[in-house]
């Protein structure tokens, strides 16, 4: 997962089909899918890796899609993703369960949230790990000398340098919806 990751540092999060059919017409290798329902979900996962680009599906944004762990086990065996996010540890655990890549987002609000989310990392072993917001360098270089596993930063990343400051700071990739930065 870190190679994928290290060499695709820019990562299109997609949350409408508005900017759907940018992320497929981009230089990004990788989807995060933040939208959608159960019913266009195959749909879509199609026609992302059509466009020959990996795809993750936030399982918590699909609306259709219940929290229980018996989900991960319908997408691995109907929907062929490349992984799934969630914030979840019941679906994150599962998804370590079934061998399928899983990155669990975290929200780091304050010291309480960012020892609540080491705790967790330490536990579970994501294949990845995204925060949010993703422009907090102190916290990422933390996480990342605390934990060995692929830190992917998200949320309020505006600017290439954002992306750099969090590339600086420790992090091997970041997911934005600013179509604007997906390109190289």
């Amino acid at each position: 997962m870190r190679e994928i990751l290290e060499y695709n540092p820019v990562i299109a999060a997609v949350k409408s089909d508005e900017t759907f059919n940018s992320a497929i017409k981009s230089d990004c290798e990788i989807v995060f899918l933040l939208y959608g329902d159960i019913l266009t979900l195959r749909d879509k996962v199609e026609i992302i890796k059509k466009n020959d680009k990996k795809v993750f599906i936030h399982l918590d944004m699909i609306s259709g899609i219940a929290s229980n762990p018996i989900i991960v086990d319908y997408i691995h065996e109907n929907i062929k993703v490349d992984g799934i996010i969630s914030t979840k540890v019941n679906i994150v655990k599962r998804a370590i369960e079934k061998n399928i890549n899983v990155v669990q987002r975290f929200f780091i609000l304050d010291s309480m949230s960012l020892e609540s989310a080491m705790d967790s990392i330490k536990k579970v072993r994501p294949s990845a790990i995204e925060i949010m917001p993703g422009i907090m360098p102190k916290v990422i270089k933390r996480l990342k000398d605390e934990t060995s596993i692929p830190l992917i930063a998200g949320g309020l990343i505006k600017t290439k340098e954002d992306i750099m400051d969090a590339l600086k700071s420790g992090a091997v990739s970041v997911s934005t919806t600013n179509s604007k930065l997906w390109e190289e």
